[in-house]
C-alpha cells in the first residue's frame, strides 16, 4: 500500500469514477446503485472467465440485492441503537428470510402475507452464502462506515490475492461443514478490512476503490504466464443443460469457465467433464488452469478454472453400465450422482481411453497423466520426520551445511517474542530483529485446500516479518517455494512445486538449485 501510488491513483480520473461508484448518497435509488456496482464487477468476471451469461448472472445480482434490502426492512432486522455489530450481524444471519414482501402505499411501510413465496428459509446458511455478495452490498448500503461489500463468489482466488498485495490478514478459513462458520467468517473478514482502513486513512468509498480496483491494478502489474505443469491427478465434475449449452457444446479456443471441483485439485491436472443433461454422457476432457481454490461464499466450497477442453466421442451412461470394468465402478453403479470432484484413477483413465478408441477417437490427443515415484524412504509419521528424513538431506544437496539455518528463531513483535519458522536461512541482524533471504516451513500434511491456506498465511506473515525474498512450505508429499516477484508473493503461482521424489530428476534439481541453492541464496 504506497501512499504516494495511492494518491495519485485516488487523484486520478479513474480512481474519482471508481471511488464515486461506491459512493452512498441519501437521494440515490439503491436498485440503480447497486446495478452500477454489479455490472462492473460482471463485466470483470466476463474478462476472467467464460461459461456463464452475463446478463443472467447481472439480473440474479440485482434481484437478490432488493429482496434482502426489502426483507430486511419488512422483518425489522436493521442494526438497534446501541447494538454491537456483531451482535446484529449474528442475529441477521440468524432470521432472515427471504420472501415475497408487500407494499402497503398508504401507510408506506412493507409486510409479508402468510401464504408468501418463501425463496430462502431461516437459517439455510449454505444457500445464504452463495449470496454472500449481494448480501453484504446490501449490508453496505445501509451501513457503509460498518460492512464492506465482498463481491468474488466465483474468483475467491482473486480476493485472496488482493488481500495479499494489500497486506490484509485473511482470517482463519472455517471448515466445509461449518455453513454458519462460512457467514461468520465473512465478519471477520470485515473486522481486518476495517483496520486496514483505518491504518491508511481511507474512507468506506475509499477502501472499496482500494479492493476492488487500485489493488487489481497492482495484480495485472504482477501476472506471469508460467508453463502448465504436469497433470498429477484426475478428477470427475458434472455439467448441466444450461452448462453444455453456453459453454461445452462448441468451445472456444482457449476457453476457460470457472468449474465445481475437488479441493485438491491442482494446476495442470485433468478434468472430465460429465454432462448430465440432457445427454447423460462423459462428454469432454479439460485442465484446470489452477489449484482449487476453498470458496467459502459460494454454494459449492471449491472452485477450479478448466481450459484447453477436448471434445471427444461421446460414452453415454448406459454404455459405461454395459461395460464390465465401468459397471463395477462406484460412480457409475450411482449414476454419477455427486459427481464434482469424484477422483478418477489412472487405471480408469486408461479404460476410458480403451473405450474411446473402440469408438475411433484418437486417444494421442488427450492429455496424460504425469506418473511420480511416490515411494519415500522411510516412514513419515509426523511433522519431525518431514524435517529430518526429507527436507534436511535436500538441504545438504543444496549446498547448506547444518550452521547455515536456524530453527525456531525468536523474533521481536511489539512488546513480545515469537517464535518463528522452523528454518530460517543466513540470517543477519540485531538479535530479535534479523532479516533472512529465505524461510521453509514444514508441516505433516498440507493436502487439503484450508491446511494449504493456514500454511501459506503463517509462513507469509514471516517472510514479511523477516523481509525475505521467497519462502517456502512443504509436507510429507511435496516442496513448495514462492518468490517475490515486482514485492508481491503470489500464493497460486509458485516458483516451484514439486513431490519430493521428482526432485531427485536432475533437471528439476538444477531448476531448485537455481532458486534455493546456497550460492543461489548467497
Amino acid at each position: 500500500m504506497n501512499k504516494n501510488i495511492w494518491s495519485l491513483y485516488k487523484n486520478s480520473d479513474r480512481g474519482k469514477s471508481v471511488i464515486k461508484l461506491f459512493t452512498v448518497h441519501e437521494e440515490d435509488d439503491e436498485l440503480n446503485w447497486a446495478e452500477q456496482v454489479f455490472k462492473n464487477y460482471v463485466e470483470y468476471l466476463g474478462e476472467q472467465v467464460g461459461g456463464y451469461n452475463k446478463e443472467r448472472m447481472l439480473n440474479s445480482c440485482i434481484n437478490n440485492f432488493c429482496i434482502i434490502l426489502m426483507c430486511i426492512w419488512a422483518d425489522n432486522l436493521q442494526l438497534k441503537e446501541n447494538e454491537g455489530i456483531d451482535d446484529y450481524y449474528e442475529r441477521l444471519i440468524d432470521n432472515i428470510e427471504l420472501s415475497e414482501v408487500e407494499v402497503n402505499e398508504e401507510e408506506r411501510r412493507l409486510y409479508k402475507e402468510k401464504d408468501r413465496i418463501i425463496y430462502l428459509h431461516k437459517q439455510n446458511y449454505k444457500s445464504l452464502c452463495s449470496i454472500l455478495p449481494e448480501l453484504s452490498l446490501a449490508l453496505f448500503y445501509l451501513y457503509p462506515n460498518v460492512f464492506f461489500p465482498i463481491l468474488f463468489r466465483e474468483r475467491f482466488d482473486v480476493f485472496m490475492r488482493i488481500l495479499d498485495v494489500l497486506e490484509i490478514s485473511m482470517p482463519e478459513l472455517p471448515t466445509k461443514p461449518d455453513k454458519r462458520g462460512r457467514l461468520l467468517f465473512y465478519k471477520e473478514l470485515v473486522k481486518n478490512i476495517y483496520a486496514f482502513s483505518k491504518q491508511h486513512d481511507l474512507t468506506a468509498e475509499e477502501t472499496c476503490a482500494c479492493i476492488y480496483d487500485f489493488a487489481l491494478m497492482l495484480l495485472e502489474d504482477n501476472q506471469t504466464k508460467d508453463e502448465m505443469p504436469e497433470p498429477t491427478n484426475i478428477w470427475l465434475t458434472g455439467a448441466c443443460k444450461e452448462d453444455y449449452k453456453n459453454f461445452l457444446k462448441n468451445p472456444i479456443k482457449d476457453a476457460k469457465a470457472i468449474w465445481t471441483c475437488n479441493e485438491n485439485t491442482k494446476r495442470g491436472d485433468i478434468i472430465i467433464m460429465y454432462v448430465l443433461s440432457p445427454y447423460s454422457c462423459i462428454q469432454s476432457i479439460w485442465r484446470s488452469d489452477m489449484d482449487g481454490v476453498y470458496t467459502p461464499f459460494n454454494y459449492y466450497n471449491s472452485r477450479t478454472r478448466v481450459t484447453s477442453g477436448i471434445l471427444i466421442s461421446p460414452i453415454t451412461l448406459n454404455e459405461l453400465k454395459a461395460d464390465q470394468y465401468f459397471s463395477q465402478l462406484g460412480i457409475v453403479r450411482k449414476n454419477f450422482q455427486g459427481v464434482n470432484g469424484v477422483k478418477f484413477t489412472a487405471k480408469d483413465y486408461k479404460e476410458l481411453q480403451r473405450l474411446l478408441s473402440e469408438k475411433g477417437f484418437d486417444i494421442s490427443l488427450l492429455p496424460q497423466l504425469y506418473k511420480p515415484n511416490l515411494e519415500i524412504e522411510g516412514d513419515i509419521k509426523n511433522e519431525k520426520d518431514v524435517e529430518e528424513k526429507l527436507l534436511i538431506p535436500l538441504l545438504t544437496k543444496l549446498g547448506y551445511t547444518e550452521g547455515d539455518w536456524t530453527r525456531q528463531l525468536s523474533q521481536k513483535v511489539g512488546r513480545n517474542l515469537k517464535a518463528i519458522p522452523d528454518f530460517v536461512f543466513l540470517p543477519k541482524g540485531e538479535l530479535y530483529f534479523q532479516n533472512a533471504p529465505l524461510i521453509i516451513e514444514a508441516k505433516f500434511d498440507i493436502s487439503s485446500n484450508i491446511e494449504r491456506t493456514k500454511s501459506y498465511n503463517q509462513a507469509l506473515s514471516y517472510a514479511r516479518m523477516m523481509k525475505s525474498s521467497m519462502f517456502g512450505i512443504c509436507d510429507k508429499e511435496r516442496l513448495i517455494i514462492y518468490k517475490e516477484r515486482k514485492g508481491l508473493f503470489d500464493r497460486f503461482q509458485p516458483a516451484f512445486e514439486k513431490y519430493w521424489q521428482n526432485i531427485n530428476d536432475t533437471e528439476t534439481f538444477n531448476q531448485l538449485k537455481l532458486i534455493i541453492g546456497k550460492s543461489a541464496i548467497q
